[in-house]
């Protein structure tokens, strides 16, 4: 099976562009339209070629479509199919049958079972690869699409390996290739008021190389306090047990304690690697931005996520990286410079693992960011799923001060899921001990309900100095979450009340959401409250917003107006402005506003943006009474590979790196304002790992002369990986010859163009046009429409006589 390519998938249909082969699919379907009046009726179709024009029609052999579109022996490249789902492309053999039917395809068995069949299906003896499968398999058939060139297997579902939707078998995951990877970013920002004048500069950059399945990060940032280090380690995936091993300054955020960094080493369980990609449950993140905005969310103060969001309503609901326990602390910094915060209630619901579904986590080494620096960390979990929808869980963590054990286990009822856990010290023996009860119940998959309790006692050994220690003696978390339907929105509330230890008195917090949408209309209003009260103090806080977007014109693109209204005890005010996208493939954004507050008084902000194949840039404005702000900030990356240097506007998890030679200006779709360079490559700048990823080739902006064999492909990438994404191109030159015979008639249509080879390249059009990609020029061609002497003739044309002022069309004579 040669010409395999490895975790690469054509579109579903296998579109083809190559123009040669669309001009010879268009014959033969215009020939099969206008000629089969009894295709339908019977199992052979018998054609009278008196009804085509021209002289010598009567002669055209018309047997090779007495049966559709025949497939003749030979080497095919074709997209393999099984059951529907798409297996791989590879050079298959199709061999002729004794009765002149249909070519056979040639499989082996072996490539039936990376196809999907199982070993054990009862398929016949394999020392004839090329029998019809129907005669090696029961019930089992395969057909081939040449005009597609797919070809589809259909096996009986009991011969199958069983697979989840949508899993990708790690065979077919890429670990991409060689590569060095930086992503940089650059802001500057100005602040007048009546204190002075405020300039800051920060550059971040984030710096990778890919060596295989080896990965290397580094990022950091420099401002005017010096270079602070995020983060610096060595990864690799460990395919046998779905997970990542990393060495080095790393975040730990996958622990049944609160998460933390460590100069050390780690392995654990990636939940994106398993076949569902499920995680365990966080709440989704809810916000509204004003302009373009970039949203941190941390827990105990650590970053798990980051990310840019356009003007209007967010929604962030795939946080993997939580650890199940903590508050969410949310950042939303806007390119005016404002920036909210706020805070989510979290607490985990209890979550099942399938039966014989392992996850696990291990890091050891040094803390980072605690107050003794030095201090050896040790943390562990564990978690198994059981027969009987029982999952147990445990977990240890030792510090400097203590050394903690979690205990527990989550069993699913009709009613919900419960589960209960005990964490107590191992050492001191006098630590803390906490009992934690979780409830979860859903109904189908509109309602969740989730309620929790948390009892616990704590002494105040040198652990009152370490962030793993908890200060909460009694916590009740209640969430709701609620999908009312297309009429009455999206609405989630959740709550939480702790009793603080050490006397630090009591804490509570309450956050409701409501989102609402009328087609392109959208209506979001978030209220949260708090509290907190101590031996010596009691704060309050509550706020409100309210936030409305209404399109302005018909177009995707166009302006849309959104209106906020926010109050509170410190501030209030509205806030009115229109925000954009101008572009073919909206790479021009914009935005202006204007607004007041009790605090402030009225306000006009303003932003402008521009995304480039290299890079973005973005400007900024905020003007109040009191204040004056202006911003600049850019962005870009490289991609530094075999073939060269790739600039890209950003990287993300998993990139593609596309290879088109000669195809200079194609966009790549769904990517922005992304164009194949002069060197033949382009980066695809976000890929999920680990699930098939769609990449189409838009050919508007090349020359005519270059051909696509095909412009769609699907990747499967790992984590970090930069995987090359190849189509392949044929450079020709493209003509339009309208042929005539020596008497000055059409040549038949339907007559067959041969090359000085001898091959078929192409099928004689309405009106005597032939459609003519190849490098020999002029000539010869040959046209034939049946065998003999006295059906053939040579086409003769120069590019000496253009018909039209394009050297694309021309006249011929055929003798």
């Amino acid at each position: 099976m040669a010409g395999d390519t490895k975790g690469v998938a054509p579109d579903r249909g296998g579109r083809r562009v190559d123009c040669q082969r669309r001009a010879r699919i268009a014959m033969v379907g215009c020939l099969m339209l206008t000629l089969s009046i009894h295709a339908q009726e019977a199992p052979e179709a018998i054609f009278d070629p008196t009804f085509l024009p021209g002289d010598g029609a009567e002669t055209l052999d018309l047997s090779r479509f007495a049966h559709g579109n025949p497939v003749l022996p030979g080497h095919y490249d074709v997209d393999i199919w099984m059951n529907g789902e798409w297996q791989a492309r590879e050079s298959i053999r199709f061999a002729a049958t004794s009765d002149g039917a249909n070519a056979h395809p040639c499989i082996d068995h072996a490539a039936l079972v990376s196809y999907g069949l199982a070993p054990g299906a009862p398929i016949a003896d394999d020392d004839d690869p090329c029998m019809p499968l129907e005669a090696r398999l029961p019930s089992a058939s395969s057909r081939m699409d040449v005009s597609e060139q797919r070809l589809d297997i259909d096996i009986p579902q009991a011969f199958v390996l069983r697979r989840r939707p949508h899993a990708v078998s790690p065979s077919q995951w890429e670990h991409g290739v060689t590569a060095g990877l930086l992503a940089w970013r650059a802001s500057a920002r100005q602040v007048a008021s009546r204190m002075g004048r405020r300039q800051s500069v920060v550059l971040a950059a984030d710096t990778g190389v890919n060596v295989g399945a080896w990965r290397l990060r580094q990022a950091g940032l420099w401002s005017a306090k010096g270079y602070l280090r995020r983060h610096a380690y060595v990864e690799r995936q460990v395919d046998a047990w779905r997970s990542q091993l990393r060495l080095g300054d790393i975040p730990v955020s996958q622990s049944s304690f609160s998460p933390l960094r460590l100069h050390g080493v780690s392995i654990a369980s990636d939940a994106r690697m398993a076949p569902d990609a499920l995680g365990s449950y966080a709440p989704p993140v809810r916000g509204f931005a004003g302009t373009h905005a970039t949203v941190r969310i941390r827990q105990h103060g650590v970053v798990i996520r980051e990310l840019d969001v356009p003007p209007g309503p967010f929604v962030i609901d795939d946080l993997y990286t939580a650890s199940r326990a903590g508050d969410l602390d949310v950042e939303v910094d806007e390119r005016d410079g404002q920036r909210q915060t706020f805070r989510v209630p979290f607490f985990p619901v209890p979550d099942l693992l399938r039966e014989g579904q392992t996850t696990y986590a291990v890091s050891a080494g040094r803390s980072v960011g605690l107050r003794n620096t030095r201090a050896a960390v040790v943390d562990a979990g564990w978690r198994h799923g059981f027969v009987g929808q029982i999952t147990s869980y445990a977990g240890l963590r030792h510090t400097h001060a203590r050394t903690s054990l979690l205990m527990g286990a989550a069993r699913g009822t009709r009613v919900g899921a419960f589960s209960l856990d005990v964490t107590g010290a191992l050492w001191p023996s006098s630590g803390t001990k906490r009992w934690n009860l979780r409830h979860g119940r859903s109904w189908r998959d509109d309602i969740v309900v989730s309620v929790g309790l948390a009892l616990g006692q704590e002494t105040s050994s040198g652990g009152r100095y370490d962030r793993t220690a908890s200060t909460e003696r009694r916590r009740i978390d209640v969430l709701v979450q609620a999908d009312l339907g297309a009429s009455y929105g999206y609405l989630s509330v959740t709550a939480a009340h702790a009793a603080l230890a050490h006397g630090e008195g009591d804490s509570a917090e309450l956050a409701l959401s409501w989102a609402r949408s009328w087609q392109r209309m959208s209506m979001d209003l978030s209220v949260r409250a708090s509290r907190r009260r101590g031996s010596r103090y009691a704060t309050n806080d509550a706020a409100a917003q309210l936030n409305v977007s209404v399109p302005l014109g018909g177009s995707p693109s166009t302006a849309s107006l959104h209106a906020t209204l926010h109050g509170g005890p410190a501030a209030a005010g509205t806030r009115v402005g229109v925000h954009g996208t101008t572009g073919a493939r909206a790479e021009t954004t914009y935005g202006v506003a204007i607004g007041s507050d009790r605090q402030e008084g009225g306000r006009i902000d303003g932003s402008w943006g521009r995304r480039f194949g290299a890079g973005e840039i973005n400007v900024a404005f905020d003007r109040t009474s009191a204040v004056r702000s202006t911003s600049v900030s850019a962005a870009g990356g490289l991609v530094v590979h075999g073939g060269g240097i790739t600039p890209t506007h950003r990287i993300g998890d998993a990139v593609g790196l596309v290879k088109a030679a000669q195809a200079h200006g194609a966009h790549v779709g769904g990517s922005g304002d992304v164009r194949v360079g002069r060197s033949g490559y382009a980066v695809v700048p976000y890929l999920m790992p680990y699930r098939w990823n769609a990449v189409d080739l838009d050919p508007s902006g090349t020359s005519l002369d270059v051909g696509f064999t095909s412009t769609h492909r699907q990747v499967a990438p790992t984590a970090g990986a930069v995987v090359l994404v190849p189509f392949e191109t044929e450079v020709a030159r493209t003509v339009l010859v309208t042929v005539s015979l020596a008497d000055g008639k059409p040549v038949p249509f339907g007559a067959e163009v041969l090359d000085r080879s001898e091959r078929s390249v192409g099928i004689v059009g309405q009106g005597g046009r032939v459609f003519l990609r190849s490098d020999d020029g002029a000539g010869p061609w040959t046209i034939r429409w049946s065998d003999g002497a006295t059906t053939r003739c040579a086409l003769r044309w120069s590019d000496a006589e253009p018909r039209t002022a394009s050297s694309t069309q021309h006249n011929g004579v055929c003798e």
